[in-house]
């Protein structure tokens, strides 16, 4: 990478194009600038002014007397490539370019002044971001690189300052996404780190900046707005770096509708790719996905101040003055994937002396207001904490006055010195902004949403057990080569016989099967086969058989077989008469199971995706799927097993037989090795019945599709 330091930490900068208009953004990045006690030097290019303000102007860039470490720019694109060039031959190393006018354009001259900056960042090794970008922020160096008002407007006083790793990192391709995420974070006393907008990434990209801040020790916690990124599977090696170091990456994709991706297109020039290759992607790397600004702010609040103490399982202890909103909380909490248990008896007797006869131990602990106005929130969390019940405290009062906060800050700063569980206290009204700025000093996060509290404690849990059963996995992944072989893929379509044979050559189990062409041939070979035979028409052009009356099935005698044959040929030739039939393929009927899907797709910058889900109709009805990029180890297949919704059946739910999972899992890891094998060269695979027999009977491959890229 080229030199990030004297991008995001510069000793010098040199504004081309400032202006003293403070209502246009050449302007307001001057304003924003000088702000913030930046102690670096600051000179202008401008070929309009001598000075603005205090700031020396030179009218070109070959005019600077020295050499500067970072380059804003924001003239007209058509100016832009010769001043960057200017900027190369002095020997500049960084610069931003917040112009716009580039790819984010319809027609090819925007796109072709963009590959000119590139082209040019590449020639002298420059650290470029943008074009078409809204700057960057970073709060240790007093630098506010950016036109951005929530920060411009921002007093710098007002400012929580990071300390110990703490401080939250933005990395956003859109500027005003980006800012929001610092807006709103701001009252809620969150400290930032860095806040960078990637604009349409000539050069540098978001992964670029995200792996860099991995690194930088005043982050803790990476939030990240993508809209598309040209190779999505970088993402896999940040990600053990972030896992490693136990900083969460919170991820927003967008793209997911018709509307959205136009809307992508159009704003940055940059492919939305498949969201649920993106999903799958996060799953296996323990991103978590943020639904909105405010969940993501709320999310990164609950890592930023219990990161080292994150709860060990999903048991939630609910402390409130009010039954009503315990109650609600409760209900928000199961909703989204966490335990509400009855607290243990020894913590009910401890918390029972200090309540009302029509307060609750139970849990939600319904201490009335009575309790918050004579002993306070600490000593009752204090109690809590030490149950081995639950893992984590949703605090749901009432905080519209710091009153019974400002007399409890002592206890309270010391119950967060003593526990080793996440406490996050949610407003179930305005929260007052002294309250909240107190619970920060104090070391709790003080969120405003109750769903959001939930889904908070609810990511933290799940985060706990992906760096604990899921990131071993992770590490090793990228070491894994498949020890599967095999005949090459071919380039044309595959019929169904063509396909069996074709994963029987690589060791993947699938019924023996005979194509043949004739009455008197099919009575032969299914008289190879014991019991009952499968009749299946083979054709490159037909991939889905039933529709044309191509599949007969439970065949027994030679009679059925006959007349199954022939009604075959003559429905194919009315419903497919122009289709090359290779003949029919006969095979043993497979006995009766529990029915798995087993895909592989490919999308352009990712690994092939092994999707598992419930199979037969039941993939189309319920929707009960997951996906992970290949390849899989034995733990990763198991952990997707047991998260189906089918999961159940496959254990042998109501008194049916036990599924045989160990084959299904060495199944998807042959078909995950086949998948890395194949790469881009398979566009698709479908297992579609997998028939998982009863334990120790093995499982069947019922229908195929491969289709080559």
């Amino acid at each position: 990478m080229a030199n990030v330091k004297a991008l995001f930490w510069p000793q010098s900068i040199v504004l081309v194009g400032a202006s003293t208009d403070k209502t246009i953004i050449r302007g307001r990045i001057v304003e924003a600038i000088q702000r913030y006690p930046y102690t670096g030097s600051i000179c202008a290019v401008s070929r309009s002014h001598q000075m603005i303000g205090n700031l020396k102007c030179y009218a070109s860039v070959d005019e600077l007397p020295g050499v500067v470490d970072l380059a804003i720019i924001t003239i007209p694109a058509d100016y832009v490539a010769a001043a960057l060039d200017a900027c190369g031959r002095k020997g500049i190393q960084a610069a931003i370019v917040i112009s716009s006018g580039f790819a984010e354009e319809k027609g090819d001259q925007g796109g072709a002044r963009q590959l000119a900056l590139g082209e040019i960042a590449q020639r002298y090794d420059m650290a470029l971001i943008g074009p078409n970008a809204e700057g960057f922020f970073n709060s240790a160096h007093d630098l506010a690189a950016t036109f951005s008002p929530t920060v411009s407007d921002l007093d710098p006083g007002d400012l929580p300052r990071v300390a110990d790793a703490d401080g939250l990192g933005v990395v956003s391709q859109s500027g005003g996404v980006g800012f929001s995420f610092f807006h709103r974070g701001i009252p809620k006393r969150l400290p930032f780190s860095f806040i960078v907008t990637t604009g349409n990434e000539a050069t540098l990209d978001a992964l670029d900046v995200a792996d860099y801040l991995v690194d930088d020790v005043g982050t803790g916690v990476i939030l990240m707005f993508i809209e598309g990124v040209r190779s999505p599977s970088r993402l896999v090696p940040i990600a053990v770096k972030a896992a490693r170091q136990g900083k969460p990456l919170i991820v927003a994709k967008v793209g997911r509708s018709q509307a959205a991706t136009d809307a992508v297109a159009s704003h940055t020039a940059s492919l939305a790719g498949s969201h649920q290759a993106y999903e799958a992607l996060f799953r296996q790397c323990g991103v978590i996905n943020g639904l909105d600004s405010d969940h993501m702010i709320d999310v990164a609040a609950g890592f930023k101040y219990f990161r080292d103490h994150l709860p060990r399982g999903h048991r939630v202890g609910i402390l409130t003055p009010s039954g009503g909103a315990g109650a609600w909380f409760a209900d928000l909490c199961e909703a989204n994937g966490l335990e509400v248990p009855v607290l243990d008896d020894q913590t009910r007797g401890r918390i029972d002396p200090l309540l009302p006869d029509y307060g609750t131990s139970r849990n939600p602990v319904d201490v009335t207001a009575q309790v918050i106005f004579t002993v306070g929130y600490a000593p009752v969390l204090k109690i809590m904490a030490d149950s081995d019940s639950i893992d984590a405290i949703l605090v749901s009062g009432s905080l519209a006055h710091p009153t019974y906060i400002e007399r409890d800050l002592d206890e309270l700063v010391t119950l967060r010195e003593e526990i080793d569980k996440p406490i996050i206290f949610c407003a179930y009204t305005r929260a007052h902004p002294r309250a909240v700025e107190l619970l920060a000093q104090a070391g709790f996060p003080c969120l405003t949403s109750m769903s959001n509290s939930a889904r908070t404690l609810a990511a933290m849990a799940d985060y706990h057990l992906f760096l604990s059963l899921d990131a071993p996995d992770l590490y090793a992944t990228p070491g894994i080569r498949p020890s599967i072989s095999g005949p090459p893929m071919k380039q044309h379509s595959y019929s169904e016989h063509e396909a069996k044979e074709h994963l029987l050559a690589w060791g993947i189990p699938c019924l023996p099967g005979m194509l043949v062409n004739s009455v008197a041939d099919a009575i032969d070979a299914a008289r190879t086969f014991d019991g009952p035979v499968a009749m299946k028409l083979q054709s490159r052009e037909v991939p889905h058989k039933t529709e044309i009356g191509g599949v007969a099935l439970g065949l027994s005698d030679d009679a059925a077989i006959g007349q199954a044959f022939d009604m075959m040929m003559t429905a194919v030739k009315r419903k497919a008469p122009t289709a090359k039939i290779q003949g029919v393929r006969i095979e043993p009927m497979a006995s009766a199971g529990e029915e798995i899907l087993i895909g592989v797709t490919t999308e352009p910058g990712f690994s092939p995706i092994l999707t598992l889900g419930s199979g037969g109709i039941l993939v189309e009805l319920i929707n009960d799927v997951i996906s992970l990029p290949v390849p899989l180890t034995l733990r990763q297949a198991q952990r997707m097993v047991e998260q189906l919704r089918s999961w159940p059946l496959l254990q042998g739910l109501r008194g049916r037989a036990e599924a045989d999972v160990p084959a299904l899992l060495e199944l998807i890891v042959k078909v995950s090795d086949f998948a890395a094998v194949q790469g881009d060269a398979l566009r698709a695979l479908d297992l579609n019945p997998v028939i998982v027999h009863p334990r120790g009977n093995g499982i069947t491959i019922a229908d195929v599709l491969i289709e080559p890229s």
